[in-house]
């Protein structure tokens, strides 16, 4: 199963918001997943397949083996699906 973390500053804004926006994009497209948000301080990046996460963070997150999904309009849904599938296909 495919291993996801959304990323924000404390944990529980925009990180929980695009939580809620990949799932609902990964129940529709029917791709199995576990998808978890976190704070930039407390997650392990290299225990996920992606991060997903604002551009604020993705260069305090780049050393990390788990590709990276930046996102800089979090309302901007077709872009989080756009991107979230491509990078979901290029894991293998």
């Amino acid at each position: 199963m495919i291993k996801i973390v959304t990323v924000c500053g404390a944990g529980v804004g925009s990180s929980l918001m695009m939580r809620l926006f990949s799932q609902q994009i990964l129940d529709a497209e029917g791709i199995e997943a576990n998808v978890e948000a976190s704070d930039i301080s407390s997650v392990n990046p290299d225990s996920y397949d992606i991060l997903i996460t604002t551009s604020d963070f993705a260069d305090a997150l780049r050393d990390s083996s788990a590709r990276i999904v930046r996102i800089d309009n979090m309302m901007d849904k077709p872009y989080l699906k756009g991107q979230l599938l491509e990078t979901i296909k290029n894991l293998s």
